[in-house]
């Protein structure tokens, strides 16, 4: 069985300004920062220990990365897999902005099973999930009976529980995971199981 701690990004510009951002490079915050060193923190204590670090390669997931590297004395593994859904044109909007600049499209969008859904100049839903899906597997392939955490995005690892549990595909936007949060998936060739959901207990610890 492999462990997989599913982290999502510290806090990041585009978070605090309400915007999408998709493959952008917007950096963490100031409390993004404080997120990462307290997952960091969090971390170093955990027995059996994290073995293998891997990151997205947008720069947000790479600085919440960062600090957990430096704790764990890892190498991030960067995982062209991991990026966040490309949102193309919405890119830089708010929802605001998306609703009224592009409201077929808004609407369409609202529709969260129709996996054909497109950003216009960016990715298709389903391909998405596909990219995200391939990337998990393949580090689960890698890493059997290995502690594991992959920091990414909040779309990603969505995406990615959505993966691991088919049956809750039509649900796949409720997982609620916030910036900072932390969520353990065991996975094996017998199934997987979901352990713990969006945990954020460490981020009070500075």
């Amino acid at each position: 069985m492999t462990d997989l701690l599913l982290i999502r990004h510290g806090q990041a510009i585009h978070n605090l300004e309400g915007r999408w951002e998709g493959w952008g490079e917007t950096p963490l915050t100031e409390e993004g920062k404080r997120q990462a060193e307290a997952l960091a923190n969090r971390m170093s204590s955990w027995l059996p220990p994290v073995g293998i670090l891997y990151t997205s390669p947008l720069r947000r997931a790479r600085q919440t990365a960062e600090p957990i590297a430096r704790r764990l004395d890892l190498t991030p593994v960067v995982c062209d897999d991991l990026r966040e859904i490309d949102f193309g044109q919405v890119s830089g909007l708010t929802l605001d902005g998306f609703r009224e600049s592009m409201p077929e499209l808004h609407a369409r969008w609202q529709d969260r099973s129709d996996l054909t859904f497109r950003f216009p100049d960016g990715e298709q839903r389903l391909a998405f999930f596909q990219r995200v899906g391939r990337g998990l597997d393949a580090i689960s392939s890698r890493h059997p009976e290995a502690r594991v955490a992959v920091v990414a995005h909040g779309g990603t690892l969505r995406a990615g529980l959505a993966h691991l549990f088919p049956d809750t595909m039509s649900n796949w936007w409720d997982y609620a995971l916030d910036n900072g949060s932390l969520t353990q998936v065991r996975t094996g060739r017998l199934g997987h199981a979901l352990l713990v959901l969006n945990d954020c207990l460490h981020i009070g610890d500075t």
